[in-house]
């Protein structure tokens, strides 16, 4: 591997998702999710999980022909606008497409928009303005928005684009899945082998096992049910569990993830692909489309 990029991003902050009904998806992501609408303006949802103003947009944008709901942007966070616009500097001497990042509400700092190998614009700011009082859903607990992991037809090529951007790969079967993190949580950003880009799911982190059982509880309450799950993923160590939103969109559930201290890149290579440690199984058929 060359020499590692300096870390400009620390987490990530906001997805933002084109729905066809924005009323309905709000419906199932604060009743069902757990998460609040702090404000709703020009066709677009903000809700937030913790304290952050938003993470997570609804945009009331559709292409029917794409047959389903479709992330329009990732937003992800520095700690100052000099790390924005140092990254912002790199990715024009490299030459990746980048644009002004349109006005939206609760975003402090710099900000501008990149587009990656798979056509997905990110978003780099310095932080969310923080809401007075934490937001948890009826019965449940605090969540966390924590990752992406997204389907493409080159997992390694889109490895190797965010390491140069700063991330550092904790996880990589060569042609199959690649992961990458930029805090020390195993993963920000996953990526795994499909014939197109899409989106494979968001995740938001719930603290523990009791809370998987009780976001487990509150699905079932909701009419609502778990598509995967309870499960212990290889690559993280986290235990999962997964649903679909009514535009079926993957939504993880988990807790435990691996930590990783350090700053160096894992090229681990696991073979076979693990997708369930307490079985030792692969996905289910149909859970990497």
């Amino acid at each position: 591997m060359s020499a590692r990029p300096p870390r400009r991003i620390r987490r990530l902050g906001h997805l933002a998702l084109a729905v066809p009904d924005v009323g309905r998806a709000v419906d199932f992501y604060t009743r069902v999710v757990g998460l609040a609408e702090v404000e709703r303006t020009g066709g677009i949802a903000y809700l937030r999980s913790q304290f952050e103003h938003h993470c997570l947009e609804l945009h009331a944008l559709f292409d029917p022909a794409a047959g389903r709901a479709a992330p329009l942007h990732v937003g992800w966070e520095t700690d100052s606008d000099d790390d924005t616009d140092a990254l912002r500097a790199t990715l024009t001497d490299v030459g990746v497409p980048h644009r002004p990042a349109p006005a939206e509400p609760g975003r402090l700092g710099v900000a501008f928009q990149f587009q990656d190998l798979l056509g997905m614009w990110n978003e780099v700011y310095r932080t969310m303005h923080r809401v007075a009082v934490t937001a948890s859903g009826e019965g449940g607990p605090l969540l966390r928005q924590a990752h992406v992991t997204r389907m493409s037809p080159d997992p390694d090529a889109d490895m190797a684009f965010y390491r140069a951007i700063g991330f550092r790969i904790s996880d990589w079967v060569p042609g199959v899945q690649s992961f990458l993190r930029c805090a020390p949580e195993h993963h920000s950003v996953g990526f795994l082998r499909f014939d197109r880009p899409l989106l494979h799911h968001h995740a938001y982190d719930v603290g523990s096992w009791d809370a998987i059982k009780t976001v487990c509880d509150r699905v079932m309450r909701q009419g609502w049910k778990v598509e995967t799950g309870p499960v212990r993923h290889a690559a993280g160590n986290n235990i999962a569990v997964y649903v679909r939103d009514p535009d079926a969109v993957r939504v993880e559930f988990f807790c435990d993830m691996e930590q990783i201290d350090d700053d160096e890149d894992h090229d681990t290579r696991r073979q076979p692909v693990v997708f369930d440690l307490w079985h030792h199984s692969p996905p289910p058929p149909g859970f990497r489309d």
